[in-house]
């Protein structure tokens, strides 16, 4: 049998030919977008057990990888923050637009569900909602799922161009089934192609944005909470009774996405160099435990932990009975593996030759070992240690 990692690439290939045909069964034949749920509901579930499903093959952990080291209730904030900010300016510019030109006879805010019936608003909007969060919630779930198992390979900006190409691919199934119901008989060749493109658009800058979400979090509880509070919006609240056509409502659409993206950069630049800095230490810190633990073939939480604090107090031993110099402290981040052989070694030697050191009363001089001179940033360290094992350390991250 091939190691796991050599199957990463075929399983995900497979699960996405298996999501693209799940959807076009759904949108060709089972149609369960003409329920009341106004989605394909049934291929948006199926899907989700299909990534669960590859997650488990491959042991995946989607429990552990999608809830960054920030919190994910932080990452739904600013992930709404994120959302509704462009929103919010297109909607008053639109509106005062709509003052001046006297285009609406009625201005006024409306929600309006796009599987409206004349059973009441609230069933069609929670029927709505609910399909949506469904949506969601299989498409965010994929993203993530695939960009963790194609960065490793292509990179991330490659991985984030593939899964933006497949979600543009997915986008136009609806439309090809638009054509086939006869959806754009009516409608003049310029407007057909300002909708199919605007659409296609806004759907691969989207896809961009949230994948680069993922990569700056490593959850993909951000890209939900701004995917869903996005459509939701754009959907579902209009400013006058009389929706404006499609076209303009994609335009608009794709405006909105390229503001969110102008407002998300500096955030990605500031995020990307704190996990940048972040990954750096945390290698050092796992250099030095492997040193440590070489001998040992399972490496828990509390031992490494242990370990640690124990190697900094007698580093520090060491370096005030004579063990160490002051300026070989620095070889501890440069080359941990052999610096720490040298100063146990090192501190071996001086330790027996003190043990036995003879009292001038003709006792024996014992020194116990104490945490007296263990650093004062030992205890913040033991515990940046014990962060890193709980969130971040996996070992085929380091292979």
């Amino acid at each position: 049998m091939k190691d796991l990692k050599d199957k990463k690439i075929t399983v995900t290939v497979l699960l996405t030919l298996v999501i693209f045909i799940l959807q076009a069964l759904d949108e060709f034949l089972v149609k369960s977008d003409n329920t009341i749920f106004g989605d394909t509901v049934i291929a948006r579930i199926l899907s989700i057990l299909m990534v669960l499903a590859a997650s488990k093959v491959l042991k995946f952990h989607i429990g552990r990888r999608c809830l960054g080291r920030f919190g994910w209730f932080f990452e739904l904030l600013y992930g709404v923050g994120f959302s509704l900010a462009p929103i919010v300016l297109i909607y008053a510019v639109e509106l005062i637009y709509f003052k001046i030109k006297g285009f609406y006879s009625e201005i006024s805010i409306f929600l309006l569900p796009p599987n409206s019936t004349e059973n009441g608003l609230f069933l069609a909007l929670a029927a709505y909602a609910s399909a949506l969060a469904i949506n969601v919630f299989s498409k965010e779930l994929y993203r993530g799922f695939v960009l963790n198992q194609l960065c490793n390979k292509f990179g991330a900006r490659k991985s984030n161009y593939i899964q933006a190409i497949f979600f543009t691919l997915l986008s136009f199934l609806p439309v090809i089934g638009a054509f086939a119901n006869g959806g754009f008989k009516d409608m003049p060749t310029a407007d057909v192609i300002i909708t199919v493109l605007a659409s296609a658009a806004a759907v691969f800058v989207g896809s961009m944005r949230w994948g680069y979400y993922y990569k700056v979090n490593g959850s993909i509880w951000m890209a939900i909470a701004d995917h869903f509070v996005n459509t939701l919006i754009m959907t579902c609240v209009y400013l006058s009774p009389d929706r404006l056509p499609d076209k303009w409502l994609l335009v608009k659409s794709f405006v909105i996405q390229l503001i969110t993206c102008a407002i998300f950069i500096p955030f990605y630049y500031r995020r990307d160099r704190v996990n940048a800095e972040y990954e750096k230490e945390m290698k050092t810190r796992h250099d030095v435990l492997s040193a440590m633990n070489e001998s040992e073939v399972n490496l828990d939480e509390k031992k490494a932990s242990n370990n640690y604090l124990m190697m900094m107090n007698e580093t520090e031993q060491a370096k005030k009975f004579g063990g160490i110099k002051q300026n070989e402290i620095l070889d501890f981040d440069r080359e941990p593996k052999d610096f720490s052989k040298g100063v146990l070694q090192n501190y071996s030697e001086n330790k027996e030759k003190t043990e036995h050191r003879r009292r001038t009363d003709g006792k024996r001089h014992h020194r116990s070992r104490s945490t007296e001179n263990v650093p004062e940033n030992a205890e913040s360290i033991s515990k940046l240690v014990d962060e890193y094992f709980k969130k971040q350390f996996d070992k085929n991250t380091f292979d």
